[in-house]
C-alpha cells in the first residue's frame, strides 16, 4: 500500500519482533481497519488520509508489540542480537538523542536494564525510569525494589 522509509522501519521491527507471521497479522489488521474507517472505491489516486491512517495504525501496533517485549533479545536482520528498548518514558516523552540515559543495574537476579528519561520539563528533567525486568522480591536486597 505505502512504500516509504518509515514504513520500511515498521516492517523491519515487525519482522524482528515476530517474523513473517507477525508482519502478515499486523498488515491484515491495519488494512481491515483502514478499509472500514477510510473507504475508497479504487478509482484515481489513493487519498492521502487513507495512506496516513495506514501508517498511523501500523505505528500504534508496532508500539504495542515493542512495549510487550521491552528487554527481550531479538536477532536483527544483519545477524546481531539486540535488546528491545522502550521508545517512551512512563510519562510519554519520546526517547531519542540526549533524551534518554541507558544503563545497567547489577542485581542478584542477573541485573536490570534501565532507561532514564532526560526530556526537559517545567521542573527541569523528567527523570522517570523504565526498568527491565521489573525488580522482584530478591531485588530489594540490592536496593532497587
Amino acid at each position: 500500500m505505502v512504500i516509504c522509509a518509515f514504513h520500511d522501519d515498521l516492517l523491519r521491527d515487525a519482522h524482528d519482533f515476530g517474523g513473517p507471521d507477525l508482519v502478515a497479522d499486523i498488515d491484515h489488521e491495519v488494512r481491515t481497519w483502514v478499509d472500514e474507517a477510510h473507504p475508497w472505491d479504487g478509482t484515481g489516486d489513493e487519498p492521502g488520509d487513507r495512506r496516513s491512517a495506514y501508517l498511523a495504525v501500523w505505528w500504534q501496533r508496532i508500539d504495542l508489540e515493542r512495549a510487550e517485549r521491552v528487554g527481550t533479545l531479538v536477532q536483527r536482520g544483519d545477524g546481531r542480537w539486540q535488546p528491545i528498548a522502550p521508545v517512551r518514558c512512563p510519562d510519554g516523552h519520546t526517547f531519542g538523542p540526549r533524551r534518554v540515559l541507558v544503563g545497567w543495574i547489577p542485581c542478584p537476579c542477573r541485573g536490570h536494564h534501565v532507561w532514564t528519561c532526560q526530556a526537559p520539563t517545567d521542573a527541569g528533567v523528567c527523570g522517570l525510569q523504565t526498568v527491565h525486568p521489573v525488580p522482584g522480591p530478591r531485588c530489594r536486597e540490592a536496593g532497587i525494589g
